[in-house]
């Protein structure tokens, strides 16, 4: 027995099939833009932290070199 899947004719005639394949494409799609929404904000609450003053990043517990490490950070890294 094979491991491929022969699709239903009456799946095929109804646009079951086509509709599971667009709800995945609608999910990937969903995900890199929640991925790209979750970088943009990253890259713009870096660009802050960036621009803070010694008292303002002692009242959030900063230190200038945790900033500017956390400011040079790459967009991707989002952990």
């Amino acid at each position: 027995m094979s491991g491929h899947v022969i699709p239903h004719p009456a799946l095929a005639r109804t646009g079951v099939a086509h509709a599971a394949q667009a709800g995945r494409a609608r999910a990937v799609t969903g995900m890199w833009l929640g991925m790209l929404n979750r970088m943009t904000r990253a890259i713009e609450e870096r660009r802050l932290l960036a621009t803070l003053d010694d008292r303002m990043l002692s009242d959030i517990g900063v230190t200038r070199s945790e900033a500017y490490r956390e400011s040079g950070r790459a967009p991707w890294d989002l952990r």
